[in-house]
């Protein structure tokens, strides 16, 4: 296990906007020890206090303009003095890649609501009842605005997709759908003009060639623009890179963690982050489990996912849109959350709306709006109480309904290739629906699999510094090998409709019916070729720098294994209606001519393939009930998605989201999951972290060293530091290496701005103070060699900050930073209490004490991550 395991994600975003409003930019300790030595006047300050007159103005001039979609405008935590009451102390706006505090964030709400509850009269009344309808106002304009972007998607999709055949002579802004409006499949349209057409090619083989050229072309161009959007959306990621010394799993239960801690630091390297890039489920996983990546959910991602996801599904590559809408719809929710302070400033309660919206997004993508708020319990979310669910279902309504009125396809339904059945099954139809269910979740997990080991390779080699040619390469052998291929050159869409539906005489489904039992083997071929193909492309596409999901690849590789196994059925129970036990089919075959329906097994082959892929069950059966309408397949489609589960989980035992969760090394920490415990709490704690000892002199210098420290143990982002008192031996308090290295900025400006400029020695023997000031300050004495730690006034206490009144402590009391009541496990508590506490806490650390309380040492998120890592590693072997 390297470095990179143990830390699990130690990197550092370079960004324009750490921090907005009242706190200042967040410098490095670099900062914080820069001296003006222009002028050699010095004086010594006697007071640092944000009212004092040489205190600069704190502003961003940034803020001056669009103030209204702004995230980070004012202080994070506004209600100060009943947060200090509460002893949890005060937080900054997060650094990306840090973990949210839900402790704080629940405090928080339980202060601010506590203070509404106490408004009296009419005007307490109506606070209160804005503030409970802002939730509902919030998940309906998202469910709104969802539904509004998806019609756009929906339509300039078709239409750019059926531009690659060709176009609409009488509008240009129809595809052939509509320009063929009220003609049948066989029926010729001359409104629709096809490149052939165009060209005047009078042979056969000049239109093939013509036809594959356009659509080779057009594919390449919009797949070029689609991959260029995203390489230009890209942020630079500062990360640590591996080290070439790797640490092995321990051979007995107990082993110091002191391995972990004595390694050389591996150096900092600059990557890539192609935010987006693929379907964002994973990332909104971990965001939604209290991970805080900036930019992923703003306007521009927003923006270049959305149009950037037209010219990648309509260019061809196997690559869907289904997914990308879960994403898109959480970023609308987290821009619409910047109008409510109540969610812009609460980390925890901003997740409760992305959660909900989140929903919104499978309802536009399958037109499945309980499948959605099911999906957000299942595979999306960390935290979903029930108040969450009302909201997720209101949200998924909303859009659903938005965009049934739409109508963005002209037919009434909310998605292409939704289908109603009207014959009921057969019971020996159990049996293929089961082996239907088996094969479709192997090739699932199969193709998930095998794409995680693709994208190993990427990540590994000089592929990933060629994005954009990469994906011009996948084009060129996407349509090299599926162009000949009549159904695998069909639209990811328009094919799985055409898989789903039921024949007719009116309707051939794109040629997937067969007129006579002599055309079967035909078909099974161009299947099965078709089905091999996609498996083989979804496993290079998928992943590729270019917005795209995995949900209709994946729908696809299982409709094709139940329309085989549906047409071998068919091809039985015509051939041998005689034979047991086809016997039941007599009144079927006379009346319509078939038994089966190859589209039922498309359909249950479909929900067994995207099970293998990501795991989830109870979600996709009710999206599946959705999509068809009834409930009489219902028993079918729950064996297969069972069966597919069973079987996918004994091949391999992640889904696709959590494999790529692991490729990123984003620090997830999966409740769902058990494990084994192979050490105990004191062999995961770090006895040798730094801490702050409020009985010693703590100057800026000393803090500045030690911030330098922490961050060379890979806790900068969310990193922290215990306070302790008694020579060390108790815990007082804990402090965040966020708020710490703020309130130093804050000293930092000062300085800066003193009309009294200061010497480096002076700015580095200014002391910070870490108890409440109304306690006993003993080192606040001047001496001779520090003239300057008299600094905070003996009558300022906590209770004198008021908010209103702008007025605050010293700027070198750092004690409204500090968390007074940490969390703390005993000594000899069991590995399933700390799993707990990090689990159900959502705690980024734990102290570790002895019965008497005297402090041992921390065990740290990433420490505990970096060991199930090698647990689950331990399991795969």
């Amino acid at each position: 296990m390297t470095t990179e395991r143990s830390s699990l994600l130690e990197r550092r975003r370079q960004s324009n906007y750490n921090s907005l409003g009242d706190f200042p930019e967040l410098p490095s300790t670099g900062d914080i020890r820069r001296i003006n030595n222009n002028n050699n006047i010095s004086a010594p300050a006697t007071l640092l206090s944000p009212g004092y007159p040489s205190t600069p103005s704190i502003r961003d001039d940034r803020h001056g303009r669009f103030k209204l979609f702004n995230k980070r405008l004012g202080s994070y935590d506004e209600d100060r003095q009943g947060l200090i009451k509460e002893n949890t102390g005060l937080r900054v706006w997060y650094e990306s890649y840090s973990t949210i505090d839900w402790i704080h964030e629940i405090i928080k709400e339980g202060v601010r609501t506590r203070k509404l509850r106490e408004a009296p009269g009419w005007r307490g009344r109506w606070e209160k009842a804005i503030d409970a309808s802002q939730a509902w106002i919030l998940v309906i304009m998202t469910g709104v605005v969802v539904a509004l972007i998806a019609w756009f998607i929906d339509v300039v999709q078709e239409w750019m997709s059926d531009l690659k055949s060709g176009y609409c002579t009488t509008n240009w802004r129809y595809n052939s759908n509509f320009c063929c409006w009220g003609k049948e499949e066989h029926e010729s349209c001359p409104e629709w003009r096809t490149w052939p057409e165009v060209f005047d090619t009078k042979t056969e083989s000049g239109s093939y060639h013509i036809s594959m050229l356009m659509y080779t072309i057009l594919g390449l161009l919009m797949s070029l623009i689609a991959s260029l959007m995203v390489v230009w959306s890209a942020e630079k990621v500062v990360a640590r890179a591996p080290p070439s010394k790797t640490i092995s799993k321990p051979s007995t239960p107990v082993v110091s963690s002191s391995k972990l801690e004595d390694h050389k630091q591996p150096k900092l390297q600059t990557k890539t982050a192609y935010y987006s890039a693929g379907s964002g489920i994973p990332e909104v996983k971990v965001i939604l489990a209290g991970f805080v990546i900036k930019g992923f959910l703003g306007i521009k991602n927003l923006f270049v996912k959305s149009i950037g996801m037209i010219f990648s599904t309509s260019s061809g590559l196997n690559c869907g849109k289904e997914g990308p809408f879960v994403h898109f719809a959480c970023s609308v929710a987290n821009i619409l959350c910047r109008l409510f302070d109540k969610y812009n400033k609460n980390e925890s309660k901003r997740r409760e709306v992305l959660s909900a919206s989140a929903a919104a997004g499978v309802a536009v993508a399958f037109g499945a709006p309980i499948g959605g708020v099911l999906f957000s319990l299942e595979e999306v979310s960390y935290y979903f109480p029930i108040k969450t669910m009302i909201r997720s279902y209101c949200c998924a309504m909303m859009a659903a309904v938005v965009l049934k009125i739409m109508d963005p396809f002209g037919t009434g339904k909310i998605v292409l290739f939704q289908v109603r059945y009207d014959k009921e099954y057969h019971l020996f139809e159990l049996l293929p629906f089961l082996l239907t269910g088996v094969f479709a979740g192997c090739f699932g997990a199969f193709t998930s699999y095998y794409n995680i080991k693709y994208q190993h390779i990427r990540k590994n080699t000089f592929i990933k510094k060629y994005p954009v040619t990469e994906v011009l390469a996948i084009m060129v052998v996407t349509a090299v090998v599926s162009y000949w291929n009549p159904f695998a050159r069909m639209g990811l869409n328009e094919f799985v409709a055409n898989l789903f539906s039921e024949c007719s005489e009116k309707d051939n489904n794109g040629g997937l019916c067969a007129d006579d039992v002599s055309e079967i083997p035909r078909l099974l071929y161009l299947l099965l070729t078709t089905l091999v193909i996609k498996m083989c492309l979804t496993m290079v596409t998928f992943g590729c720098r270019v917005p795209g999901g995995i949900f209709l690849p994946g729908l696809i590789i299982g409709a094709c294994t139940g329309r085989v196994i549906g047409l071998i059925m068919q091809y039985l129970t015509v051939t041998y209606p005689t034979a047991w036990p086809f016997t039941a089919c007599a009144e079927d075959i006379a009346a319509r001519g078939e038994c089966v329906i190859p589209g039922v097994y498309a359909m249950v082959g479909a929900a067994a393939s995207l099970t293998g892929v990501t795991r989830t069950t109870v979600s996709l059966v009710v999206i599946m009930f959705e999509l068809t309408y009834s409930l009489t397949y219902a028993v079918p489609i729950m064996i297969a998605v069972m069966v597919a589960k069973w079987v996918s989980d004994a091949m391999f035992i992640e889904g696709i989201y959590d494999l790529l969760i692991d490729l990123q090394t984003y620090p997830y920490l999966d409740a769902r999951r058990e494990y084994v415990h192979t050490l105990t709490i004191q062999d995961l704690t770090e006895h040798n972290h730094a801490t702050i000892d409020i009985d010693k002199l703590n100057t800026v210098g000393k803090l500045c060293e030690k911030l330098e420290d922490i961050a060379a143990m890979g806790y900068s982002e969310d990193g922290g530091f215990p306070i302790l008192s008694n020579e060390g031996k108790y815990l007082e308090g804990y402090i965040a290496s966020s708020e710490l290295l703020h309130a130093l900025n804050l000293l930092c400006r000062y300085f800066d701005n003193n009309p009294y400029p200061m010497t480096e020695q002076e700015r580095n023997n200014v002391p910070c103070y870490f108890r409440r000031s109304d306690q006993d300050n003993s080192l606040s004495v001047e001496t001779e060699e520090n003239p300057i730690l008299c600094l905070i006034p003996s009558n300022t206490t906590t209770d004198t900050v008021d908010t209103e009144n702008h007025s605050r402590p010293p700027l070198n009391d750092f004690s409204i930073y500090v968390d007074q009541a940490p969390l703390t496990i005993n000594l000899n508590a069991s590995m399933e209490l700390l799993m707990e506490m990090f689990v159900k806490l959502g705690a980024r650390y734990v102290c570790l004490t002895k019965t008497n309380g005297q402090y041992l040492g921390i065990i740290h998120k990433r420490t505990l991550l970096a060991y199930l890592k090698t647990l689950e590693e331990g399991e795969e072997e």
